[in-house]
């Protein structure tokens, strides 16, 4: 099943199941704020956030699978208010691997995109069903006033249940693994990704969502509104040039290089990993990737799922 060889692709690239670091990717990194009771906790998976209420405390995301204590520790050194609920960005490992920590220990409730929940709630191999309490379909408010969270889902891109979470008081968007390290981003067939719908998704996501000043990536760091714009522009041009070339009957290495000659999109096609990159290969690999996932989809092919690809299968840049 390729939805249980993306869960292991992740876990094997870098950290185990039981949630111990290996392979040199980096471990819980400290708590820094982003907002007015916000909060980013980077490592050991995807970023965790933390929005403190009024009474309690709601995570988005938990990372692998053993991370629940040290989560707790970076909390604990911001809030004594209890953990009330996890909300989920989509179904991979690294992102909900610790719910059962928080289920087990502090009794909260997991929310998530209908397909997500679909996918969490069914068992895959070697990984267990993590229940979901509540899940939405395209929209779902939680709270009011300050303690409003707005809950989005716009269609397939990373997976086909990828939820942007907004903090509206802190103009602060979530938009976990569908927008990972200011690159293209890795699509997951068999979690019913798709390179060719994504550009509609996001943007929909960035004129849906206007008041979004901010936003935090399902890996990586913090960006501006105008950042992610520029992203969601590189991908909607990736898209357009891999159509344009298979219509000519070109290749996905010719589709590259009319990519990688437009100028503006240079910081998308970086031949160096990105910091705090765990797999995937760097930003050029990831975006020829996606071209061949684009190429396939085109063609009426079963797209493949690729985690990275060796420097030595890129093709060479063009003078």
């Amino acid at each position: 099943m390729q939805r249980v060889a993306i869960l292991s692709a992740i876990l094997l690239g870098g950290v185990a199941v039981t949630g111990a670091v290996a392979q040199g990717i980096p471990g819980i990194e400290n708590i820094e704020q982003v907002g007015e009771n916000l909060y980013r906790i980077p490592g050991a998976g995807g970023n965790t956030i933390v929005f403190v209420r009024s009474d309690d405390v709601v995570l988005v995301d938990t990372k692998v699978a053993g991370q629940g204590e040290a989560l707790m520790e970076q909390v604990r050194s911001v809030t004594d208010k209890p953990i009330a609920m996890v909300i989920n960005t989509h179904s991979h490992p690294d992102h909900v691997g610790s719910n059962a920590f928080f289920r087990e220990n502090h009794a909260v409730q997991v929310v998530a995109q209908a397909n997500t929940a679909a996918r969490m709630q069914a068992e895959g191999g070697q990984f267990p069903a993590n229940p979901v309490d509540t899940e939405f379909t395209t929209y779902r408010q939680i709270g009011e006033g300050e303690d409003r969270i707005e809950l989005y889902w716009f269609g397939a891109g990373h997976t086909d249940g990828d939820a942007f979470v907004m903090f509206p008081e802190n103009k602060t968007m979530v938009a976990g693994d569908i927008y990972a390290w200011h690159m293209s981003p890795l699509i997951d067939p068999g979690s019913g990704g798709s390179m060719l719908a994504l550009p509609t998704t996001v943007t929909a996501a960035y004129y849906n969502i206007p008041e979004a000043e901010t936003v935090i990536s399902g890996h990586g760091g913090v960006h501006t509104r105008e950042e992610f714009l520029s992203w969601v522009t590189f991908n909607r041009g990736l898209v357009q040039i891999a159509e344009e070339t298979a219509q000519r009957g070109g290749t996905p290495e010719e589709a590259l290089a009319r990519l990688e000659a437009v100028p503006s999109w240079a910081v998308f096609m970086g031949d160096e990993p990105l910091p705090g990159l765990e797999y995937g290969g760097t930003p050029r690999g990831r975006a020829y990737i996606n071209l061949m996932v684009a190429f396939e989809e085109l063609m009426g092919e079963e797209p493949q799922l690729r985690m990275g690809i060796a420097t030595s299968e890129i093709p060479a840049r063009q003078n």
